[in-house]
């Protein structure tokens, strides 16, 4: 079961600059060195904010626990809160039809994230209608859902359908369309509430140093 940890935030207007040399030159070595992995980083470009979204990739509940209590972590905190506001943060796991062991790191796309509550008493009707008709309209008209997962820590909306597309053109197009916006009145009318959505485009500001790292990391 893949676990993803998620932290939501705006930068603070006149400290970008002090708040890019400080993401890459601490806040992805000190995440690197505690065993979070940052997987990359998104900003939302049409959605309800915070308009950052960093994400990363603990190995276990265990590791993540150890990772967040420790001092090089609270330290870590400390300096980034000063150039940012609007924190937040959600522990998730793999969740539903499509399970993964370890959230993919993809260069060069966009995200279209669909989140809500799921309602009482509705679990088993939602996931009939996720399998047999929303997840294959989805990839249908262009958008390819990823991943699916669930909040354990944090805040709602709890449920985070995350698709894919390599352009933002292809989110508008599939978005403008009656069949997508049937499909989502289905699913807000019969099985969720608390729906929002967002697209979001990579930063480039951190998944980059860290692919480079990848590449780099045998030579």
């Amino acid at each position: 079961m893949a676990i993803l940890f998620a932290q939501y935030w705006d930068v603070m207007e006149n400290k970008e600059k002090a708040y890019e040399d400080f993401i890459l030159g601490k806040y992805i070595p000190t995440f690197e060195k505690t065993g979070l992995r940052i997987a990359g980083a998104y900003y939302v470009v049409v959605g309800k904010g915070p308009r950052i979204t960093s994400v990363s990739t603990p190995d276990d509940l265990s590791s993540f626990q150890k990772a967040i209590t420790s001092e090089e972590y609270s330290d870590l905190l400390e300096e980034l809160f000063p150039l940012i506001r609007n924190y937040s943060s959600k522990l998730y796991k793999s969740y539903g039809p499509i399970r993964v062991d370890r959230y993919e790191l993809r260069l060069g796309v966009w995200k279209f994230n669909q989140y809500f509550n799921i309602l009482p008493g509705m679990e088993p009707a939602y996931r009939e209608f996720l399998e047999a008709e929303f997840i294959p309209v989805m990839e249908r008209l262009g958008i390819k859902v990823t991943n699916i997962w669930k909040a354990i820590i944090g805040s709602g909306p709890f449920i985070n359908v995350e698709g894919t597309s390599p352009r933002i053109e292809e989110i508008a197009k599939t978005i403008a369309t009656d069949e997508y916006r049937a499909l989502t009145r289905t699913l807000k009318s019969r099985y969720v509430t608390d729906y929002q959505s967002r697209i979001l485009a990579p930063t480039r500001r951190v998944e980059v140093p860290y692919f480079v790292k990848g590449l780099t990391a045998g030579l």
